[in-house]
């Protein structure tokens, strides 16, 4: 099996628990299968509130660990050319992201076995850019960072930048390992819940 099928079958299979999990929270969403609305970050519609645009982002890759941040994409490489993540890019609709984290489950190399939990933290995304704004980090000075930061030739995975907090708030993250070598905005959940730009809709607290 490929890689790309393979985590197409692990968010399938995600998101089939997380339906469950939704309808036990009576929030009744309907997942959405258009790809041109997948492609502009919808994976979930809210039928009863319109202009509501979710998208999942799952810590796949890093089961049964319950890390404290997330990272939310800059940049990335596709076909050795520089395109605009998802945090910035302005032709998405998405008005929520669903951060799924502290994935649980039975078996890690065999999905279908289930899941036992998970986090989920709601973030609004126009409150996250003007909060990220009120520090200093518009779109233009963070893509500014991340044109330095992949103009260095000893990059490292790890960088402190002057508007953020590494240890409370956050700082910026290079991927080398993977095949698009992306450049993230990695933050502290907690934070983002501290000043009001997110919340933890599950478990309920």
């Amino acid at each position: 099996m490929s890689h790309f099928k393979r985590d197409l079958n692990k968010e399938q299979l995600l998101g089939e628990y997380l339906d469950t999990v939704y309808n036990s929270l009576n929030l009744h969403f309907v997942r959405n299968e258009d790809i041109n609305l997948q492609h502009r970050g919808v994976d979930l519609l809210f039928p009863d509130r319109e202009g509501i645009y979710i998208d999942e982002k799952a810590q796949l890759d890093y089961l049964n660990k319950s890390l404290p941040t997330f990272t939310f994409e800059l940049s990335y490489l596709k076909n050795g050319e520089q395109k605009l993540g998802w945090l910035l890019d302005e032709s998405k609709l998405t008005t929520h992201y669903f951060l799924i984290t502290g994935i649980y489950v039975e078996n890690e190399t065999d999905l279908s076995k289930g899941f036992k939990s998970c986090t989920i933290t709601s973030v609004n995304r126009k409150k996250l850019l003007i909060y990220l704004e009120s520090k200093g980090l518009s779109k233009n000075r963070l893509l500014q960072y991340d044109t330095d930061f992949r103009g260095f030739e000893d990059k490292k995975l790890k960088n402190e930048i002057e508007e953020l907090n590494p240890k409370t708030e956050g700082l910026l993250y290079f991927s080398p390992q993977l095949a698009e070598q992306p450049i993230n905005l990695q933050l502290r959940l907690k934070h983002l819940i501290e000043v009001g730009v997110a919340k933890q809709i599950f478990p309920l607290k």
